[in-house]
């Protein structure tokens, strides 16, 4: 099941993870807007390996505010997805059949309801 991470309203700032994530690779879907194109948003299915040696720690940590020697795993895959973006995490692969960089709410929430979502504190009402 996904739990919230993100904003309340997912068309904001949408994260949410997988709760049934192993305790190294975390599976997350991530939704953001663009500023100034309307209704438009990059949207994508990821995977995080937290232990990935490409992904610079200290970097990433130093970015979110985390603790460098024993960091959060779902709080630093997130701030690893915001660092790095959403393309080095497979958002290429994992999208092939939609334009990720330029989904509308229609096309996103007819994948989400595919998805078993907890819906505390989370809403995807037009905000």
């Amino acid at each position: 099941m996904y739990v919230n991470y993100g904003d309340y309203h997912f068309f904001q700032h949408g994260r949410l993870v997988d709760s049934e994530h192993s305790d190294t690779e975390i599976s997350v879907i991530y939704c953001e807007p663009y500023p100034n194109l309307e209704a438009t948003y990059l949207f994508a299915e990821l995977t995080v390996d937290i232990t990935d040696d490409w992904i610079d720690k200290p970097a990433v940590c130093s970015y979110a505010s985390l603790d460098v020697i024993s960091p959060d795993p779902i709080q630093f895959a997130l701030a690893a997805i915001d660092y790095y973006g959403p393309a080095e995490f497979g958002a290429l692969d994992s999208m092939v059949t939609y334009d990720w960089q330029h989904m509308n709410r229609t096309a996103i929430l007819d994948i989400l309801k595919y998805r078993m979502i907890a819906h505390d504190n989370l809403s995807f009402n037009v905000d």
